[in-house]
C-alpha cells in the first residue's frame, strides 16, 4: 500500500484550518504550522502533524492560508524558503494584491518553485465539504501538477489566466459580496420599521430579483466574527477592510477609481461585527 501524498500547510485560521482538515480528510498526510498552539492541537486532533516551518517547507506542495503575503515574504527574506527547502509548488490561498502575487512568483520561479494563486470562497463550511471555490492564476501545467490538492479542495475551479488573475477576480468577489451585505443590512432596517420579520424579508428576495448569496446564507459571518474576537484579530485585518482596502489599492495602481469600495469600507464592517454581537448576545440570553 502506497504512503498516502503529503501536503504542507501554513496557516490554521478560521478558514486554514478547515482546508487543513478536509486535506487530512482525503487521505493526506498533512504537515501544518500555525504561530497558534491552540490550532496547532486542533490539527493533530484531525489527524494531522503539527511541524516547524522547516518541515513543512519540506514537502513537495506546501499550502499558504495566511491573512496575507507577510509570511511568504518573511520566509524569503530569512532564507527559510530558499534554494534547501523542498517545496516545488506553493499554493498561495491569501487574498493579496495581483501586483504582490507577481512579484512573489517573480521572487520564488529562480528557486525552482511555481507559484500557483489559488484564492478560495465559500468560508468553513465549504471547506469542510470540499465546496469551495477556487480562483485559480498560474501556468496550467504547474496547476495540473496540483490538480490532486485542488479538486480535494473545491468542487468549483476557475482557471483565470496568469498570475495576478486569481486575486484580481477574489478581490471583485469579495467588492461585490459586501456591496451585498451592506445593502441588505440598510434593507432590512427598513422592513423592521415596517413590521417585516428579518427571516420573512429574506424569502420574498431569494424569489426575486434582489436574490443574493448573502442573502441565503444570512447569518454567515456570526461565527467568523466571533472566531476573530476570540483570536484577538485586529479589525483592520479582518477581510470585510483588509479586502476592501485592497481592492482600493489595486485600482489605484492602475489609475481606476473605487468609489464603492471606499463606502464599504468606512461602513459594511461595523454592521458585520455589531449584527454578529448582537446575535450572539441574544443566543446567550
Amino acid at each position: 500500500m502506497s504512503a498516502p501524498p503529503t501536503v504542507g500547510f501554513v496557516g490554521l485560521g478560521n478558514l486554514g484550518l478547515a482546508m487543513a482538515t478536509r486535506l487530512v480528510h482525503r487521505g493526506f498526510a498533512v504537515v501544518a504550522t500555525d504561530l497558534s498552539a491552540h490550532r496547532s492541537r486542533r490539527i493533530t486532533e484531525e489527524g494531522g502533524t503539527a511541524a516547524s516551518v522547516a518541515d513543512v517547507l519540506a514537502c513537495e506542495t506546501v499550502c499558504v492560508a495566511t491573512p496575507d503575503d507577510r509570511a511568504v515574504l518573511a520566509m524569503l527574506d530569512d532564507g527559510t524558503l530558499g534554494p534547501g527547502a523542498g517545496v516545488r509548488r506553493l499554493l498561495l490561498h491569501s487574498t493579496v494584491l495581483p501586483t504582490a502575487a507577481r512579484a512573489l512568483a517573480d521572487r520564488l520561479t529562480p528557486l525552482g518553485i511555481s507559484l500557483l494563486e489559488v484564492p478560495v470562497s465559500g468560508g468553513p463550511s465549504a471547506a469542510h465539504a470540499g465546496e469551495l471555490a477556487l480562483f485559480l492564476g498560474g501556468e496550467d501545467d504547474h496547476l495540473d501538477a496540483a490538480s490532486e490538492v485542488l479538486d480535494a479542495l473545491g468542487s468549483r475551479q476557475f482557471r483565470l489566466g496568469p498570475i495576478g488573475a486569481g486575486s484580481a477576480v477574489k478581490l471583485v468577489n469579495q467588492l461585490t459580496m459586501l456591496a451585498a451585505v451592506d445593502a441588505l443590512h440598510e434593507g432590512l432596517a427598513l422592513t423592521r420599521i415596517f413590521e417585516v420579520p428579518a427571516n420573512a424579508a429574506l424569502e420574498a428576495l431569494a424569489a426575486a430579483t434582489g436574490d443574493t448569496w448573502v442573502g441565503r446564507n444570512w447569518g454567515f459571518f456570526d461565527a467568523i466574527v466571533a472566531d476573530y474576537d476570540e483570536s484577538g484579530t485586529a479589525e483592520d485585518e479582518r477581510p470585510w477592510r483588509k479586502d476592501l482596502t485592497e481592492f482600493m489599492d489595486a485600482s489605484r495602481a492602475v489609475s481606476l477609481p473605487s468609489p464603492l469600495a471606499e463606502h464599504l469600507r468606512g461602513s459594511v464592517g461595523a454592521r458585520i461585527e455589531e449584527d454578529a454581537r448582537a446575535n450572539r448576545k441574544g443566543h446567550a440570553a
